[in-house]
C-alpha cells in the first residue's frame, strides 16, 4: 500500500510541477527577447543548485532522491524568472539552495511542503541581497520608463502617464523588472492554459488578482487615474507571476472551493498591504507564505460545511 501511495504521490507531482514548466518555457522566451540570453545561465544555474540540493539534503537525511519530482526544478526556474537578468549567479544559486534545503525537503517533498519553497526561496534572497535583488539598470536600455521599474516608480509616488504608445510595453513586459514575469499578456495565456488542467486553482488566483485590483481603486500609489493605477499595480515585479505561478500551490491551496476563493483575496490584501507600508519593491513572496502560514485555518472553519455538502464538494475538482 504505501508503494502504491508512493507511486500516485510521484504521477501527481510530475503532472502539477510538469504542467508549470511547460508554462514556463513560454516564459524564457520573453526573458530572452526583453534581456539576453544570459537569462537562460541565470535559470541553468538556479535549477542545478536547487537540484544539487536536493540530491545532497536527501543522501544526508536518508531519504531517496526522486528523480521523477520536478519541483526542484520548478523552484530554481520560478526564483531564477523573479530575479533581474543582470543578477549575480550566486544569488539565485543560494536563494534556491535555501528553499529546498529548508522548505522542499524537510517537510517530504513539493507536495507536502506548508509552505511555498520558491517564495521562501525568493523571500530569503530578499532579505538578504535586497540591493542586488531589485537592481534592474543592466539591459535597461530600449524599456519604457528606462531603468526605473514599475514597482519602484510605485514606492516613491510618482506621476505616470500611460499612453497609447507604452501600454503595449506594459502589458507586453517591455519595462524594467524581473527577467520573466513582467508579460501580463503571456500571464493570461498561463491562466488559461490552467483552467483546462486545474480550473479550481485559479479561484485563488482570481481572489488574489481582483483583491490587488481593488486595494490599488481604493488606495491608489501613483499620482495617477484609478485604472492607471489598477494597471500599474498588477503589471509591476512578479505579482501576475505569483497569482499563477505560486497562489495556486497544490500543497498549500485550501480545498474547498470557498476558501480557494478567500485564501487568495486574503494573500492578496497582504500582499497590497506590504506594498504600501514595507520597504521592499515587491512583496507578493512575502504574501504568500503569510497565507500558507494561516491556510488551515481556511481548511477547519468550512469543515462543518464540506460534512454537509459532499456533493458540492466533488464538483469542486482537486486543487
Amino acid at each position: 500500500m504505501a508503494e502504491i501511495t508512493s507511486k500516485q504521490n510521484r504521477v501527481k507531482s510530475s503532472q502539477i510541477f510538469g504542467d508549470y514548466l511547460i508554462m514556463m518555457l513560454a516564459l524564457c522566451f520573453v526573458a530572452v527577447a526583453f534581456n539576453s540570453a544570459r537569462s537562460l545561465a541565470v535559470i541553468a544555474v538556479s535549477v542545478a543548485a536547487a537540484v544539487v540540493t536536493d540530491i545532497v539534503i536527501s543522501a544526508l537525511a536518508g531519504k531517496k532522491f526522486k528523480l521523477k519530482d520536478p519541483c526542484s526544478i520548478f523552484t530554481g526556474a520560478a526564483i531564477a524568472f523573479m530575479m533581474p537578468a543582470g543578477i549575480a549567479f550566486y544569488i539565485p544559486a543560494v536563494a534556491s539552495a535555501f528553499a529546498v534545503a529548508v522548505v522542499k525537503v524537510p517537510f517530504g517533498g513539493g507536495l507536502k511542503a506548508p509552505f511555498v519553497p520558491a517564495a521562501a526561496g525568493f523571500a530569503f534572497a530578499s532579505v538578504c541581497f535586497k540591493e542586488q535583488v531589485f537592481d534592474y539598470s543592466v539591459y535597461a536600455e530600449g524599456k519604457a520608463f528606462g531603468a526605473s521599474s514599475i514597482g519602484a516608480m510605485l514606492r516613491g509616488g510618482n506621476s505616470v502617464y500611460i499612453s497609447f504608445a507604452n501600454v503595449f510595453d506594459v502589458i507586453g513586459g517591455n519595462v524594467a523588472g524581473p527577467m520573466g514575469t513582467g508579460c501580463a499578456v503571456l500571464m493570461v495565456a498561463c491562466c488559461a492554459y490552467l483552467f483546462v488542467k486545474r480550473r479550481s486553482a485559479l479561484l485563488a488566483t482570481l481572489g488574489f488578482v481582483a483583491a490587488c485590483a481593488v486595494y490599488a481603486a481604493v488606495f491608489p500609489r501613483a499620482n495617477a487615474g484609478i485604472l492607471t493605477n489598477i494597471l500599474l499595480e498588477l503589471t509591476s515585479g512578479s505579482l501576475l507571476f505569483g497569482a499563477v505561478f505560486l497562489v495556486t500551490d497544490y500543497a498549500t491551496l485550501p480545498k474547498s472551493s470557498v476558501s480557494k476563493l478567500i485564501y487568495g483575496i486574503i494573500c492578496g490584501l497582504f500582499c497590497m498591504a506590504m506594498r504600501s507600508v514595507g520597504s521592499y519593491e515587491e512583496t507578493v513572496c512575502f504574501a504568500v507564505l503569510m497565507a500558507n502560514g494561516i491556510r488551515p485555518v481556511f481548511d477547519s472553519a468550512l469543515n462543518g460545511v464540506r460534512q454537509k455538502t459532499p456533493s458540492a464538494e466533488k464538483k469542486g475538482g482537486g486543487r
